[in-house]
């Protein structure tokens, strides 16, 4: 058994790269996750002169949270200087983050986009953005958006029942109800509280000092932290990851293609995308 879990350990050390939930599941968090903070490895710009074409990257919109993905992109120019003291060992994370995608992660996820039809990673991913209802809720209710934590409340009750679990976005769908993706490191922006340094964290990917805070806070928020044993829960997050990546592979294969410094991109769209969506 102990050898057991230690090979499952070992794996999702290799799977859980990201970047992304979030945010809307924690990970992508993780290269490219949409859940806990909300992650994205999609650049918007780029102040330090690299350029990034938006055409590089073949993004499908096929739902909801496709379409929140879009929203990364913005050609507006960044005038805050980003604050970067430990660059060395950022990007020494980012190297590693680098290595696990290009060497686990990817293979893995080709693997599996190849013998698991769309539909049914689409119902994966459904269900995964359904389960982290209690982060969306509760930071709705933090920003004073009522009205937002009330159709979370609706879409969540549809979406759990006549939509299976949530495996169907029936709530977006049928009745055109549209969820907030919010999470605590863009509450506590929403205070006026700033990045404070940006970091990269291993494994998790790109973050601030302001979004690790966030990350602990939603921590205790999200339903699969709680499974036991503590493997298992980890291995559930893992597929989720390995699930969202499918979806994007080449995606961030493009933007090291196309950019002159990917660690700098990757730095810049991910302070623009949090900026972007605390403003929203």
């Amino acid at each position: 058994m102990e050898k057991k879990y230690s090979f499952l350990i070992l794996a999702i050390l290799f799977i859980l790269v990201s970047t992304g939930s979030a945010q809307d599941n924690s990970i992508i968090k993780q290269v490219l996750s949409e859940d806990i903070a909300s992650r994205s490895f999609y650049p918007s710009h780029n102040p330090d002169g690299i350029l990034m074409a938006k055409s590089t990257l073949s993004i499908t919109k096929d739902d909801e949270l496709d379409k929140e993905l879009l929203k990364d992109f913005d050609d507006s120019p960044e005038s805050e200087p980003i604050f970067d003291p430990l660059y060395h060992f950022n990007y020494l994370m980012y190297s590693v983050n680098d290595f696990l995608y290009f060497q686990a992660i990817k293979p893995i996820a080709k693997g599996y986009k190849t013998i698991m039809p769309a539909p049914v990673r689409k119902g994966v991913r459904n269900f995964f953005h359904n389960l982290v209802f209690p982060v969306r809720f509760a930071n709705n209710i933090l920003q004073g958006e009522i009205k937002d934590a009330g159709t979370e409340i609706g879409i969540f009750l549809i979406n759990s029942t006549i939509g299976a679990l949530g495996f169907a976005q029936v709530a977006q769908n049928k009745f055109d109800l549209h969820t907030a993706n919010e999470d605590l490191g863009q509450t506590l922006g929403s205070y006026s509280i700033g990045n404070g340094f940006y970091l990269v964290l291993p494994i998790l990917g790109p973050s601030t000092l302001r979004d690790v805070v966030g990350l602990v806070g939603d921590y205790f928020l999200t339903p699969v932290n709680y499974v036991e044993p503590w493997a298992l829960s980890a291995g559930i997050k893992a597929y989720d990851t390995i699930n969202t990546v499918s979806f994007h592979i080449g995606d961030y294969e493009a933007l090291k293609a196309a950019a002159l410094n990917p660690y700098a991109a990757i730095r810049n769209a991910y302070i623009q995308n949090r900026k972007e969506k605390i403003k929203e």
